[in-house]
């Protein structure tokens, strides 16, 4: 596989030397105009496009016929190597239970075998769960690893305990990285055939429009490169997320015992009992202000007719006192 990588990427270099050879004919035809010749400058993107998709034809169908080299999706099987020149995206996720109270005790030998793989762990929660009022730890942790290394974490994360599930995963992304990196080698390319037209232009507005076209150039130069990164970042080290808990396996949900006719009788009878009871407080409770308001106008009315009985009758005036 790696003979036939570096072929392609020959058949790239050799595509982008010709188009080297056609911007230098084209910056010279430039020069002796005098200013920037937008019909010529199409007229060379066209033939470079065309240049660089032959290349890119070639270095498919290349691959295409060489025997475990398609381009195609590869799931790599658990303990199997990966093909040297290939860039493979790895992810795992097992879930593993580990007996009551030794959850730290867990965490902190998963935190040691990412570091001796050359690893580390980038991500974790952990958090309490209670069953039959007894709370139990559970938690998980995500692993960066190494990818040659991805299969020993593997087993030693499987030895810590009782596995209860295991998910793996692979993504072939060889065929995206080499067009990546075609694409890149011709527009870098682009980015020198625009530093030399600045430099050789005479004209302000040849200037804003050679700095238009290069900020594009450089817009794309920047947008592939850090695709790059992120699959290096990602085919470099695999991602492994251990889910961790204490919670032993389900037990049996005890079925209440059937009660007797008698029970049954006590338990309606209370049942009508705390019914009764709390309407009676209710209805108490709305009476009071109306009870409370009678009562205060039956003081009152007592009041008055107690003042009345003790007023004097007055007596009218005889004559012998005129």
């Amino acid at each position: 596989m790696t003979g036939f990588s570096l072929n392609g990427k020959a058949r790239i270099a050799a595509a982008a030397l010709v188009a080297a050879v056609l911007l230098l004919g084209a910056c010279s035809g430039s020069s002796d105009s005098g200013g920037f010749d937008e019909t010529e400058y199409m007229t060379t993107m066209a033939t470079e496009e065309t240049t660089y998709a032959a290349a890119g034809k070639a270095t498919e169908e290349e691959l295409g016929d060489t025997d475990g080299a398609q381009a195609i999706a590869v799931v790599a099987p658990i303990g199997t190597d990966i093909p040297v020149g290939l860039k493979i995206i790895r992810d795992g996720r097992v879930e593993i239970r580990v007996d009551p109270g030794t959850f730290g005790q867990i965490s902190s030998q998963l935190r040691s075998i990412a570091q001796d793989l050359g690893g580390y762990i980038t991500a974790g929660e952990t958090y309490l769960q209670e069953i039959d009022d007894v709370a139990y730890t559970v938690g998980w942790l995500t692993m960066k690893i190494p990818q040659d290394r991805f299969d020993d974490a593997l087993d030693r994360v499987e030895g810590m305990g009782e596995r209860l599930s295991l998910n793996v995963s692979s993504q072939d992304v060889t065929e995206e990285y080499v067009d990546l990196e075609g694409r890149l080698g011709y527009w870098k390319t682009q980015e020198e055939f625009y530093t030399r037209l600045m430099a050789e232009a005479t004209e302000i507005e040849d200037l804003v429009t050679i700095q238009t076209r290069m900020q594009d150039v450089l817009l794309n130069i920047e947008q592939i490169e850090g695709r790059l990164r992120y699959l290096d970042s990602r085919t470099s080290f695999s991602t492994l997320t251990v889910g961790l808990t204490e919670v032993p396996g389900s037990t049996p949900i005890e079925e209440p015992d059937d009660p007797g006719v008698l029970e049954e009788a006590i338990d309606q009878a209370g049942t009508v009992l705390l019914v009764t009871i709390g309407g009676l407080i209710v209805g108490a409770a709305f009476a009071l202000p109306f009870i409370l308001l009678a009562l205060v106008g039956l003081g009152l009315w007592m009041a008055i007719r107690a003042i009345r009985r003790r007023k004097p009758e007055r007596t009218e005036p005889t004559s012998s006192d005129e």
